[in-house]
């Protein structure tokens, strides 16, 4: 179990109802909720679908370009269309978090976001009364993150196996406002951009197994050669 788990993408959240729908808010937060709690020992309780990793990682995907599109308007950054739309993603949100070593590749990304977006959010806290749209929706999509480090961290079986935590970057330097929002708009950007590409891989993937189980069922109904 802790071999196939390190070598696979899908095993990352724990037993879900079967056929999720991304467009249900309250099926959505349920999943979530399973997501991030995980089972005795801080394992998932059991390794999940590849059906129901999909549907939660496009879930992911959807909430991450709701988020970029709402912060893009609210900071006012959209007079110019490719300001934030950027074809030069940060070095952490370039790599692959597909093969072998998929899963601690995925669990990296996913730490360094977090970080981020808790600076996004303290960022954002300097400039928006308590309660704020933007506020929420930053929280929201942190919350996911954290959910989905927290079965991550769960299939790394022994301690001496988990990936070692790394401190949180420390307070930035101060700049100018107006520079801050832009590289905040442009790694949500980025960030949209690197879970919609996850989402697809996926799907690609479940295709592919799906192909391979029907080939595998003809082969055994062929009758026998004598």
């Amino acid at each position: 179990m802790a071999q196939g788990a390190a070598s696979s993408l899908h095993p990352v959240t724990p037993q879900c109802p079967p056929s999720p729908s991304s467009s249900s808010p309250a099926v959505t937060k349920g999943l979530f909720i399973l997501w991030a709690v995980p089972g005795q020992g801080g394992r998932p309780l059991q390794p999940p679908t590849l059906q129901q990793t999909q549907a939660l990682v496009r879930h992911m995907a959807e909430d991450a370009q709701e988020l970029f599109i709402f912060y893009e308007e609210d900071q006012r950054l959209t007079i110019h269309n490719n300001l934030c739309r950027t074809n030069h993603p940060p070095d952490w949100l370039r790599g692959s978090v597909t093969g072998p070593r998929g899963l601690r590749a995925l669990w990296r990304t996913m730490t360094r976001m977090a970080q981020v977006l808790q600076n996004i959010t303290r960022h954002q806290r300097d400039l928006n009364p308590p309660g704020a749209e933007i506020l929420r929706r930053l929280a929201s999509t942190h919350l996911k993150v954290r959910g989905l480090l927290s079965n991550l961290e769960g299939l790394f079986l022994s301690p001496s196996s988990r990936p070692s935590r790394q401190p949180p970057p420390g307070p930035t330097a101060p700049t100018k406002v107006f520079r801050q929002k832009l590289e905040g708009c442009r790694t949500l950007w980025s960030y949209s951009r690197f879970m919609a590409k996850l989402s697809t891989q996926l799907e690609a993937r479940s295709r592919h197994e799906h192909r391979e189980k029907l080939r595998s069922q003809r082969g055994s109904q062929l009758p026998a050669r004598s």
